[in-house]
């Protein structure tokens, strides 16, 4: 012992997200001058540590006398303060090394002890310190995720995980990707944070399920594949879609980024339709929207584009005898204003007439430079809203929204202020 009084004890923090063995260097001086010690006897470090040629002593779960322990555990850290120095002092040292439950995604056995002997080096900091002994690199906590994942979906974890497939997932990934457009929409950073963990989640839960598949590789016809795999594919995906920054293309913007994105895109999945690789399950009007922007592209007319409007099969109006009434007809004939016109003005709007006169909406909002799935999300809130305000107007007033007349309605109804 070189100091006059008890050894300083060095909680040693590490991750579980860093390989065994790849310490600081002060870390690793650490453990080897002085004597070390940890709870766990399946503690990650343990193996690497003792290949080196450290000696660790694992204490099982203490066992203090005298009143029963509070939840924090502060006498437990009491008992295993005086066990360390005890150590040292047998050591003839004047510091003892206390390993640290790794960092990981969920708390481990000794993570309430560990807690109040970092609440000691909070408050006796020349007796109790803290050292980081590895580093995580930026992204690393992902990895927690993936293990929180293994483990609800591994035997003794979590049932209605473990029993789930991608078909019973499916409708979850789609609400959850709802909820952070939502966020996104309203402007809410800490709801957006929250919901693209959710998104995350699904992504991990889909990897997951795969890894189990038993009918083989998914290269080789079968399902399976890992969380790794499909990571790697997204980082060979962004590389060579990215020629500019990882390779020597040059390019004079972003236009001409979308330009050799789609050029690459196109040769890789060697596809035959513009329209392959659409899917069919996205809202009928962005879907709409995407395929007459995939026909702009490669040249189709416009008018080819537009729906066929009820007066060009059965000549009983055109656009002129439209436009001859006083409607209007933005830009003339052969515009998607002029085929909106036309088609609403039609004798009759069945399911195919109503069809014809979104899609050709659909065109007036690209024309316009407007996505239309976004336009008419935002004027349905605005309804959603001036609807809510009403009803509670009514609240206000004692009064049943149901039971109004529609003069009631109009007196209540908002203003329109977006």
């Amino acid at each position: 012992m070189t100091g006059a009084g008890p050894a300083r004890v060095t909680l040693l923090a590490t991750s579980a997200r860093v390989a065994p063995g790849l310490l600081t260097a002060e870390a690793w001086d650490l453990v080897r001058r002085v004597p070390v010690r940890c709870a766990d006897p399946t503690h990650p470090q343990l193996a690497a540590l003792r290949a080196a040629g450290v000696g660790v002593e694992v204490l099982a779960t203490p066992e203090p006398s005298g009143p029963a322990e509070g939840a924090d555990g502060a006498e437990s850290a009491g008992w295993v303060l005086a066990w360390l120095r005890a150590a040292a002092a047998a050591a003839g040292v004047d510091e003892v090394a206390w390993l640290l439950e790794p960092a990981a995604g969920w708390p481990g056995p000794a993570a309430r002890l560990d807690a109040a002997l970092r609440a000691r080096a909070g408050t006796e900091p020349e007796a109790v310190r803290v050292v980081a002994g590895t580093h995580d690199v930026a992204g690393a906590v992902l990895l927690d995720a993936v293990a929180v994942m293994d483990r609800l979906r591994s035997p003794g974890g979590c049932p209605w995980d473990a029993k789930q497939t991608h078909a019973s997932l499916a409708p979850y990934l789609l609400e959850e990707a709802y909820e952070a457009y939502q966020a996104i929409e309203d402007a809410q950073p800490a709801e957006l944070r929250e919901e693209l963990g959710d998104v995350l989640m699904q992504v991990l839960f889909h990897a997951r399920v795969a890894q189990e598949a038993a009918d083989g590789d998914v290269d080789r016809g079968g399902g399976r594949f890992d969380v790794d795999e499909v990571a790697a594919g997204l980082v060979d995906k962004l590389v060579r879609r990215h020629p500019h920054v990882f390779g020597d293309v040059a390019v004079a913007g972003a236009d001409e980024v979308v330009t050799n994105w789609d050029a690459i895109k196109a040769a890789e999945k060697s596809r035959r339709s513009v329209t392959d690789g659409v899917p069919l399950t996205q809202p009928a009007l962005a879907l709409a929207a995407k395929l007459q922007s995939r026909a702009r592209k490669i040249g189709v007319p416009a008018d080819l584009v537009l729906p066929a409007a009820p007066w060009a099969e059965t000549g009983a109006a055109t656009v002129d005898d439209v436009a001859s009434e006083g409607l209007p007809v933005a830009g003339g004939p052969g515009t998607p204003a002029a085929a909106v016109v036309a088609i609403a003005a039609g004798p009759e709007l069945d399911e195919r007439g109503i069809g014809d006169l979104l899609f050709a909406a659909a065109a007036l909002a690209e024309a316009a430079g407007v996505d239309p799935e976004a336009a008419l999300r935002a004027r349905a809130r605005v309804f959603r809203d001036a609807l809510a305000r009403a009803e509670e107007s009514a609240h206000a007033d004692a009064v049943d929204p149901a039971a109004q007349g529609s003069a009631d309605w109009r007196l209540r109804w908002p203003p329109r202020t977006s």
